[in-house]
């Protein structure tokens, strides 16, 4: 997950957008059956969930595109492209930092192992070429079985000790010999072959030598699965297998050591250099996690997915392994997506062997989070502090191939064309003020604007033929909910000034928001009310729990009840001689947040509540709420994927540790076990209804003030093509697809 400092883009379609990642989350676990559960949406929807995964929409917003299914695109090279931003990111680390600029200026610096299409959801190698996963199961003798689990029945499990489930790219496989018969081409997107038989590796692809089972993924338009053939197979009594204790204090569960998918191999791409010309190895694929791991490293975040992981070792000089303790639904995920590779030789960790703690201090502070060498398609260029920010063109990107003697370039992956990225430069331009930022738009000083409030939308200037004549008008929903949070330990405060700590309060102070009135007022009606942290429109919302109401009396009931009551007359209420005052934690990024705030304030102060706004710079605001030196903050939170929610990040208890993303301090047994479940449970339906569990506790509980779902808005300038606007992505759009026509470039 990540924090982000105001709503990002979303998805036009309130319901088709949700409608889509569901139908892909579901496609993963197995397809249409995991439906049929009580929480299923109407039998209606099946057909449209199937109809709507697939491909989106290409220039969607933008009239001067007719055809909306990219037929029209016709990419070449050239162009900058000039972004608005509301300000600077804190770094340019994202391991260090969950901040969203931070991870979407990030994206075209650097690159992980693997990541989601986003059409397909299915998993692309990137910075690997191809990987292998394995189970385990541990025996009572000690032995640890590695295979592949082949069938499960009462008591007993067959087990293929040594095999592993291959996922290759397509194209680089050149034939298919089944069983007895002859060798089959394997062409891009035909059917695949049935059976077993023997696979063969297009000349140069350096893939394995595999016999097995060939199947596409559930979704998959350009990878494979092959099921390798196992060389024996044991049949296993459950009492042979060890029983074992697992789970977090107070979420332990005892079970059988039977752990799937946790056993991944790894194997990079060769070929691939650094920015400044260094090869990438698996070296650097150990020392990236070696950060990650060292508690000194300012990693909580991202460290968090890792609790689970026994051991990462180097298998070779472009392979390694991860060893995972117990079953976790996003093993290959974080290995593969969640952490961005670093480059060993730029941050000299031999130079502090032994000494982790000095390590960390030099890693967090690193010149190269200013200006980082990455393996990415964009190489950083520069920043100039409360200006700008700019990357451009990395001509040696791996995925572009070398130009032939008609100077086109050879494609490397089927899923990017080598010219790409098209833009020379992408420049991202620091302006706070909005009034400034629409001026410069209409000037024509910055392309785009993804940071547009709704009385800007509404604007009548934002609205007239001129404007819309040179800019698209965009409009998106996607997975980010805002909220008030209510901070349960604010650090040096004694226990009677934890304001927040009874849910009774916080229940209260929910019902003291007039969320209806801010979203008509405020928001001019873009945005839709949550009742909880996980998409409303996506798999793991409830759509049972109700959005809490605007409830004066009820709160007022609720204080009385938890002794918060107006005993000397002064018109706010005290309990045990403490008044009851709170600071309300916004930040200057945002017009928007001092009108919510003093809508609110008037509400709740009428309520015998006295509250404080304290209103900061962003880089203080983001300090002040790590540190959880605050009582109420206003924030949002998104997930770069919901259909992988993982709620451990922000909601289990051992996140409330210092600088951990828990900066709420939430603490509840219940919700600390639904966490740990969810994460060991691989299978959809049964992870779905742990999820809509929590977000019944969530709503009982109250720890934030879910409020909306917005509609992100955008202008950028119609020269601007191949736009596409997606569910999952750090952003639901990427600047290496854009490009702008020749006759329009210079324009």
């Amino acid at each position: 997950m990540r924090d982000a400092r105001a709503p990002q883009p979303h998805r036009r379609l309130p319901r088709r957008a949700g409608l889509i990642a569901l139908a892909a989350l579901l496609a993963l676990a197995g397809g249409r059956a995991a439906l049929a559960d009580a929480d299923s949406p109407p039998a209606e929807e099946e057909d449209s969930i199937a109809a709507l995964a697939g491909r989106v929409k290409v220039d969607e917003f933008n009239p001067d595109v007719k055809a909306k299914d990219g037929s029209e695109s016709k990419p070449v090279r050239g162009g900058v492209l000039r972004v608005r931003l509301p300000g600077d990111p804190r770094s340019l680390n994202p391991m260090c930092e969950s901040d969203a600029t931070t991870r979407s200026v990030y994206q075209y610096l650097g690159h992980s192992m693997a990541e989601r299409d986003r059409e397909t959801f299915e998993w692309l190698p990137v910075l690997a070429r191809w990987w292998a996963v394995r189970d385990t199961v541990l025996l009572v003798d000690g032995t640890t079985l590695e295979g592949r689990i082949v069938r499960e029945g009462d008591g007993e499990l067959d087990f293929a000790p040594g095999v592993s489930r291959f996922t290759f790219a397509q194209h680089d496989l050149a034939s298919f010999q089944p069983e007895g018969g002859e060798a089959r081409p394997l062409e891009q997107g035909a059917p695949l072959p049935a059976g077993e038989g023997a696979l063969v590796a297009r000349d140069g692809a350096g893939l394995p030598t595999v016999r097995g089972r060939l199947e596409r993924p559930p979704g998959g338009r350009y990878t494979v699965w092959l099921h390798e053939a196992p060389r024996e197979v044991r049949r296993l009594r459950l009492d042979e297998v060890q029983v074992v204790v697992e789970g977090e204090e107070g979420a332990e569960e005892v079970g059988p050591a039977v752990r799937r998918e946790v056993v991944i191999d790894l194997h990079l791409r060769r070929g691939v250099t650094w920015h400044d010309g260094q090869p990438l190895t698996a070296a650097d694929v150990m020392f990236t996690f070696d950060c990650v791991q060292n508690p000194s490293v300012d990693a909580a975040p991202l460290r968090q997915y890792f609790v689970d992981l026994e051991r990462h070792e180097q298998t070779g000089s472009h392979s390694v392994t991860f060893r995972w303790k117990r079953q976790f639904f996003l093993a290959f995920g974080a290995c593969a997506e969640t952490v961005r590779i670093y480059p060993r030789h730029r941050f000299e960790p031999d130079r502090y062997a032994g000494d982790p703690e000095g390590f960390g201090r030099y890693f967090n502070a690193h010149k190269d989070h200013r200006a980082p060498i990455g393996v990415g398609p964009y190489r950083f260029s520069k920043w100039e502090q409360g200006r700008q920010l700019e990357v451009t063109r990395n001509e040696a990107w791996w995925a572009s191939g070398a130009p032939g003697p008609d100077g086109r370039r050879t494609q490397v992956v089927p899923w990017i064309d080598p010219e790409q990225p098209y833009l020379d430069r992408i420049r991202w331009i620091f302006i706070t003020d909005k009034a400034a930022a629409l001026k410069a738009l209409q000037n024509g000083e910055v392309d785009a604007d993804f940071d547009i409030e709704p009385t800007t939308w509404e604007e009548r200037d934002t609205n007239t033929p001129e404007f819309t004549r040179r800019h698209v008008r965009a409009r998106f929903l996607q997975p980010l909910y805002t909220y008030v949070g209510w901070n349960m330990d604010r650090p040096g405060v004694p226990p009677e000034r934890q304001l927040f700590a009874d849910r009774r309060v916080r229940m209260a102070m929910s019902l003291l928001f007039p969320q209806d009135r801010i979203l008509e007022e405020i928001h001019h009606g873009q945005g839709e009310r949550v009742s909880g942290p996980f998409f409303k429109y996506g798999p793991f919302a409830d759509p049972t729990v109700e959005p809490v109401p605007f409830n004066v009396r009820r709160a007022q009931m609720l204080l009385d009840e938890a002794g918060w009551i107006d005993h000397d007359g002064d018109g706010v209420r005290d309990k045990d001689g403490v008044p009851f005052e709170f600071e309300y934690l916004i930040h200057n990024m945002r017009d928007y947040h001092q009108k919510i705030a003093d809508i609110s304030k008037e509400v709740i102060e009428r309520a015998g509540v006295r509250m404080k706004i304290k209103k900061l710079d962003w880089g203080a605001f983001g300090e002040t709420v790590r540190d959880r030196h605050f009582d109420a903050v206003r924030y949002a939170w998104g997930e770069p994927s919901c259909i992988d929610a993982d709620p451990f990040q922000t909601w289990h208890s051992s996140q409330a540790a210092a600088r951990g993303d828990n900066f709420l301090s939430f603490k509840n047994e219940e919700a600390d076990r639904i966490c740990v479940q969810a994460r060991r449970e691989l299978d959809l339906r049964k992870r779905q209804a742990l999820l809509r569990r929590l977000h019944r506790l969530l709503a009982r509980e109250q720890p934030v003030t879910f409020m909306f779902n917005f509609y992100s808005l955008y202008f950028y300038a119609r020269k601007f093509h191949n736009v596409r606007f997606t569910v999952i992505g750090e952003d639901p759009f990427l600047f290496t697809e854009w490009y702008v026509p020749r006759d329009l470039q210079g324009s």
